[in-house]
């Protein structure tokens, strides 16, 4: 038997975006009352549909690379393989360990990753969380009180350790203090290694300290530069 934590935030009206980045909006465009009440319905039944307003970078997403490569040979979301997004994975807490919108370390991500007996899966997925972010989008949508990895500590674990996807609980994996004056050191090496990251995830401290299977398949969307995504965590395989 295994079990199967929740990784994705919920889809609704006002969530968490980032700066710049259009609102999540939700409505109804047809309910049971109203079919109940039409002239002209379908027989023994009602039915309800609603209108999905997002960005593809909106929710918990996935970034292609194309997202931020501007070549023609980047991968859009609908062109990047599957197998990056079904991998095995790990997962830090570094609640108490970095400030709100502190870069974390290489010594730190080293550290935690030695204390803990974890190594970063080759062609696996990297999670993490500060615990500092408040989700208060979009009344404080230039909210950026988070921590986000170093280049350098990003740099080992896309191009030491081999990882191809790196995720948090914020709206980027970056710094706040980076993010604050536009700077994305892990963006840029996505794009120099053609990796993905993803953001607005949740519950990453319940599988801390955890290896995993991570799943987190994207939305077939034609030409995509990302894509919601449902992640979970799957244990005890």
């Amino acid at each position: 038997m295994y079990d199967i934590v929740n990784l994705t935030q919920d889809i609704y009206t006002g969530a968490p975006r980032f700066p710049g980045h259009p609102p999540t909006e939700i409505e109804f465009i047809a309910t049971h009352e109203d079919a109940r009440n039409a002239p002209i319905k379908p027989k023994d039944i009602t039915y309800a549909a609603m209108m999905l307003h997002m960005c593809d970078h909106g929710p918990t997403h996935v970034d292609a690379v194309s997202h931020i490569d501007e070549r023609d040979t980047a991968p859009t979301i609908d062109k990047s393989s599957l197998g990056k997004f079904i991998t095995r994975g790990i997962a830090i807490d570094f609640t108490g360990k970095v400030g709100p919108r502190e870069e974390i370390s290489l010594k730190l991500l080293q550290d935690e990753l030695s204390s803990q007996s974890l190594t970063p899966p080759n062609a696996g997925t990297f999670l993490f969380t500060g615990g500092h972010f408040k989700r208060t989008y979009p009344e404080d949508s230039y909210n950026t009180e988070y921590p986000g990895l170093s280049y350098d500590a990003g740099n080992f674990l896309y191009r030491e350790c081999g990882i191809v996807n790196i995720g948090q609980d914020a709206p980027s994996i970056d710094a706040g203090i980076n993010t604050g004056e536009m700077t994305f050191p892990c963006h840029v090496l996505c794009r120099e290694l053609q990796c993905h990251n993803t953001e607005n995830l949740c519950n990453i401290e319940e599988v801390a300290g955890k290896e995993f299977l991570y799943i987190g398949l994207p939305l077939k969307i034609r030409g995509g530069s990302g894509s919601p995504i449902r992640a979970v965590a799957v244990l005890n395989l």
